[in-house]
């Protein structure tokens, strides 16, 4: 019965909740990809949502979050401000010729979780999502 409930736990300790800030254009394609990520992932994902206006003033107040999805514009100036981890920055997806970039911040507690969180999002079976939302390939 302790073996049991030692390796349960043991299971569960590589298992990591991370915090996903998004924009709102982003939402059809992250409700289901989200539990898709979790199945294989095997962490937890809390989304929310927000405009690109707040998501600049969450990262830049140095709210914590594992990663961001924001327009391009905004990526790149809070990677200049050192706000979001410049070396990890993926273009997922375009809307109303705004591109959607994802990457981690400089702060995270779970940078693997993080980093296998980006490269999720940022994979061709979520590629495959976003085509199917409605959502272009970025150029």
């Amino acid at each position: 019965m302790v073996l049991v409930a030692i390796a349960a736990m043991a299971g569960q300790a590589g298992a990591a909740e991370l915090k996903l800030l998004s924009v709102e254009a982003m939402k059809p394609a992250l409700q289901e990809l989200a539990p898709a990520f979790e199945a294989s992932a095997k962490h937890k994902l809390k989304v929310e949502y927000a405009s690109a206006t707040d998501i600049e003033k969450k990262v830049s107040a140095a709210e914590e979050y594992d990663a961001v999805i924001v327009d391009d514009t905004i990526t790149k100036k809070l990677a200049a401000e050192a706000k979001v981890a410049g070396g990890l920055i993926k273009s997922l997806a375009k809307h109303d010729n705004q591109v959607y970039d994802v990457s981690t911040t400089n702060w995270t507690d779970e940078p693997l979780a993080a980093k296998a969180l980006v490269d999720f999002l940022a994979g061709p079976k979520a590629a495959d999502v976003y085509k199917a939302k409605g959502l272009q390939k970025p150029s």
